[in-house]
């Protein structure tokens, strides 16, 4: 009857094949990529001279110092590279040059193994003069989320005095029932809304199933 069709909103339309949505809602908390974590661990014992980076949450870019070591381990070090490359100048233009070189390039290897940067390095060569404190810099852009030293602390190989997460890209761990586990897939596209920005979407897939 056309007057109930009209009661009851009846709608028609013409059959035809296409795609059967598969979208659902759910929640999630934003998290961080632990892909994107860095820890900055120490390879030699020694004293903490200098804090330049003193607060959980500054942003940090790569190659930007951290803190100042004083390591006589360190300083040990640096004179025996310094020691080598003045017996690399001394044995250079003779039969024994390639001694020299491989003196210099065992002592840097050394001093790299210890986290002691590129610049340093040569700024030790340039100079020829030990340095007491080394300052240690950033591998990565990123924010510190975690610090655990002061000015005076001491610190021992292996200790991590740094955590420094790259926050550019993020995960979000979405909570999916039973019902949804069947359309779920990695890979599969994502759409993220927060209530601390509305109207504005975020656009991912999936990366993992836990």
């Amino acid at each position: 009857d056309p007057a109930r069709q009209q009661l009851i909103g009846l709608r028609t339309a013409p059959v035809a094949a296409g795609p059967v949505g598969g979208a659902w809602r759910t929640t999630g908390k934003v998290a961080v990529d632990e892909t994107r974590v860095h820890h900055v661990n120490v390879k030699v014992e020694g004293f903490v001279e200098h804090i330049f980076v003193d607060f959980v949450g500054k942003p940090v870019r790569r190659g930007e110092p951290l803190f100042s070591i004083y390591s006589p381990e360190l300083l040990s070090l640096q004179s025996e590279y310094l020691l080598a490359v003045k017996m690399q100048k001394e044995l250079s233009g003779g039969s024994l040059a390639g001694s020299g070189d491989e003196l210099v390039a065992s002592a840097r290897a050394r001093l790299e193994l210890w986290d002691v940067p590129d610049p340093v390095i040569e700024e030790l060569a340039r100079t020829g003069k030990p340095r007491k404190s080394l300052t240690m810099v950033s591998p990565m852009s990123g924010v510190v989320t975690k610090k655990d030293v002061v000015h005076g602390h001491k610190l021992s190989a292996g200790d991590m005095p740094y955590e420094i997460t790259d926050l550019s890209q993020v995960w979000v761990l979405a909570d999916v029932y039973e019902s949804d586990l069947a359309r779920t897939r990695i890979g599969m596209p994502a759409a993220f809304q927060a209530q601390g920005i509305p109207g504005k979407e975020f656009t991912g897939r999936g990366a993992f199933i836990d």
